[in-house]
């Protein structure tokens, strides 16, 4: 049955769109913004640019400039005049944004907050040898200041307040000292009451109204209004990703992520009202998300493909155009003839998720390797994950997860060696170290260790 999804097979050629080397899929999200770029930047900067290009202007301008270069790019690229005085929004902004937010969204952001928080506590590494008892050991500690970039949406439309959960409960568990928010302005400057009551309830320490490029060059320079920071995290369009790129050595980065994706391994058990819906709740995100559906057994297939037309068909009209253009460019099914062979093409895909709809999960989450995060059962759909499970969502992906992992305490966090030998301990590996550094030439090394014994 021929369906939304293009209906392929383990050996069919073009499922090797979805497989692959993650820079080579990245490197094609780049080639397809870098045409519609150009015809932006002519509009917003009076001249057509690259994306590279354009970066490498608004980082040199931050640096030399600071503030009046950044609220210069905010008015060009977000339509909101705003002096650097007002880049940063005020106690007063955030606590009014609060009361307005209704009390079903409040309480359903306090609920994610403890889920995320109780959740991350388990993640935080643990040391040893901190107290000198040892004579090896560890130390853990936080990062001094952490920031993190949370979309808004064309005009502030989409105003992600969930991502503020998801990238600074993390660092707030960890220890941060200084936790910095920054998320486009409307054009008339405000922040959706959402975002700034996710601030609150998460404890954010600062939060700026500056978006797109400028503010990952505000957080990675630093400026009088908006302070450099030591890690930059969070999700971002391509703009955001490549300045984040660029960022990269005056900071650290949480990772290099792309669009949205979801993959599901189904086999007859499975209710294809479910794999249907949790294949459209990635395809909404983007026209550039990807949706797979790798089936085992006889039935599912096609169900699923009726189930994924009528539910396209009942989406608000701009979710609709999204999504069907999602599942048209990147909705892919393929008809495994067992559990294992999922496994391995999930494997070569290493999605950013991961759903087991399957009669025996137990026995497939060992063939897994690669995956942002697994969702196991009927009972654990991705956008739970998304909002409320634990886990941050800000999770790897085009083909990412063979190398990183999701955002985690650790994410915040750097270690320190501890080195405290007795005389023992030292002479026992004295002539070994001698050794070694005079085979590397390394004279003053040797007799740092000869002139103790």
């Amino acid at each position: 049955m021929s369906g939304p999804l293009l209906d392929l097979t383990p050996t069919d050629p073009r499922l090797a769109g979805i497989l692959g080397d993650s820079h080579r899929r990245f490197q094609t999200l780049v080639d397809e913004a870098q045409a519609k770029a150009a015809a932006f930047y002519e509009k917003t900067l009076g001249r057509r640019a690259t994306i590279e290009q354009v970066i490498d202007e608004i980082f040199a301008a931050v640096e030399r400039e600071g503030d009046a270069a950044v609220s210069r790019y905010v008015l060009a690229f977000d339509g909101a005049a705003l002096p650097a005085e007002r880049l940063r929004v005020g106690a007063a902004e955030i606590a009014a944004a609060t009361a307005r937010t209704s009390a079903p969204i409040r309480a359903a952001i306090d609920q994610a907050v403890r889920q995320v928080a109780e959740y991350q506590r388990k993640l935080l590494p643990r040391g040893f040898g901190e107290d000198l008892s040892q004579p090896l050991g560890v130390r853990w500690l936080p990062v001094d200041s952490a920031g993190a970039y949370v979309p808004g949406g064309a005009a502030g439309t989409l105003p992600l307040f969930s991502s503020v959960i998801m990238n600074l409960v993390p660092a707030k568990v960890a220890g941060v000292p200084r936790t910095v928010l920054v998320t486009p302005p409307r054009k008339d400057g405000s922040i959706a009451d959402e975002v700034l009551a996710a601030a609150a309830a998460v404890g954010v320490d600062e939060v700026y109204r500056i978006g797109g490029i400028p503010a990952i060059a505000a957080l990675a320079v630093g400026t009088p209004a908006c302070p450099q920071v030591d890690t930059i995290v969070g999700p971002g369009n391509i703009f955001v990703t490549l300045a984040k790129r660029r960022a990269y050595g005056r900071v650290n980065l949480d990772m290099l992520a792309g669009p949205s994706e979801v993959l599901v391994i189904a086999d007859a058990t499975a209710d294809p009202r479910f794999v249907a819906s949790d294949l459209l709740s990635q395809a909404e995100h983007d026209v550039l998300a990807m949706c797979i559906l790798l089936v085992v057994g006889e039935g599912i297939a096609d169900a699923v493909q009726a189930e994924v037309a009528r539910q396209l068909a009942a989406l608000p009209d701009e979710r609709r155009r999204v999504a069907s253009e999602s599942v048209l460019r990147f909705g892919r099914l393929v008809r495994c003839p067992d559990i294992a062979t999922a496994a391995r093409i999930s494997n070569q895909v290493a999605p950013e998720h991961l759903e087991l709809l399957v009669a025996d999960p137990k026995a497939a989450l060992p063939l897994i390797r690669n995956a942002g995060a697994v969702f196991v059962g009927p009972w654990s759909p991705e956008p739970i994950g998304d909002y409320l499970a634990g886990p941050s969502h800000t999770l790897p992906t085009g083909g990412g997860a063979r190398r990183w992992s999701g955002i985690g305490t650790d994410t915040f966090m750097k270690r320190s060696s501890i080195i405290n030998l007795d005389q023992t301990g030292f002479r026992a590996m004295a002539q070994a170290g001698m050794a070694m550094a005079r085979a590397e030439g390394l004279e003053a090394h040797a007799r740092s260790i000869e002139v103790r014994l």
